[in-house]
């Protein structure tokens, strides 16, 4: 797990409820830095990852390739993963999270994806849609996100970058006014959720500048989050929606492949929040780390007894 922004004292009390649930807890797999001998995946404290019944993961900001790959072998050697590794490799590409969505019927902004040395169809693009967006498709917390407004300037950006890029993934630009929402989910049920608003010009993202503010999640909302994360087959989510000031539609705009952070110990111990208030309705790590200690007890005993049968 995380261990920055509050997270070191969430890994701590959820090691202490799963240790007085009877659960022997490996607190640091250090995945980046794991190896794979002969099929097993080793940590360097010597530790067999491959023996878990279960590996939680949760920790974005130090992800690397050689993680996921940690991840993927980890799941093979017959270990439950939280999320499946299927899903994270779903919800942490833009484009095909937007892909499956849009072919599930669920509403997503226009987008394409084109390669970095034919521009043709970009030109067409900025006339259909007058602003787009050039987003890295496994970037997180609002980095490697553009937003154009002519071809010209999109030029500019492709003779600097295409060398170095296979494709650019675009997104119509839509106008969503001050703030976008945010539905928390875990195994189905919402856990909470909120709005950010924005003080860049078209970023939400805390880390961009972003305010947490209160307002818990419409019926709507929680079931637009529920779909998605039916679509993806994802277990535990935080997904991002944005309401067009024109139209009054909703979009969703990402499928997040772990969940939010814990707001409570985030915004205490953050050097990114600006607002430093928890207010009530986000006040939830207490029921959140609830929620999270009995579904993995569950999904613990659960691999467990699947493995002692195989």
């Amino acid at each position: 797990m995380y261990r920055n922004d509050g997270g070191d004292e969430i890994v701590a009390a959820l090691s202490a409820a799963l240790v007085k649930r009877g659960h022997t807890v490996i607190e640091n797999c250090d995945l980046p830095r794991c190896i794979v001998m002969n099929g097993q995946v080793i940590n360097p404290d010597g530790v067999n990852l491959s023996e878990l019944d279960l590996l939680y993961h949760m920790n974005v900001d130090e992800q690397t390739e050689h993680q996921m790959e940690m991840l993927g072998a980890v799941e093979r050697s017959g270990v439950t993963l939280v999320n499946s590794f299927q899903a994270c490799m779903k919800a942490r590409d833009k484009f095909v999270t937007n892909q499956l969505l849009r072919q599930a019927g669920l509403s997503v902004p226009p987008s394409a994806l084109v390669p970095s040395n034919v521009l043709s169809p970009v030109r067409k693009l900025f006339d259909q849609w007058g602003k787009l967006l050039v987003k890295s498709r496994f970037g997180h917390g609002g980095k490697a996100i553009a937003l154009f407004d002519n071809y010209d300037q999109f030029v500019d950006f492709s003779q600097f970058t295409a060398s170095s890029t296979p494709n650019y993934y675009l997104e119509k630009f839509i106008h969503f006014g001050e703030h976008d929402y945010r539905v928390e989910l875990l195994d189905g049920a919402v856990i909470g959720g909120y709005a950010r608003s924005r003080t860049h010009p078209f970023k939400t993202n805390v880390s961009a500048g972003g305010k947490m503010t209160p307002m818990p999640p419409s019926r709507e909302h929680q079931e637009l989050a529920r779909s998605a994360a039916a679509v993806l087959g994802i277990t535990t989510t935080i997904v991002d929606i944005i309401r067009c000031a024109d139209t009054g539609q909703d979009y969703i705009t990402e499928v997040n492949h772990i969940m939010g952070i814990f707001v409570e110990a985030g915004m205490r111990r953050s050097p990114k929040t600006v607002v430093k208030t928890v207010d009530p309705s986000f006040a939830y790590d207490e029921k959140k780390l609830k929620m999270l200690t009995d579904y993995l007890v569950s999904a613990a005993e659960r691999a467990s007894r699947a493995r002692a049968r195989s």
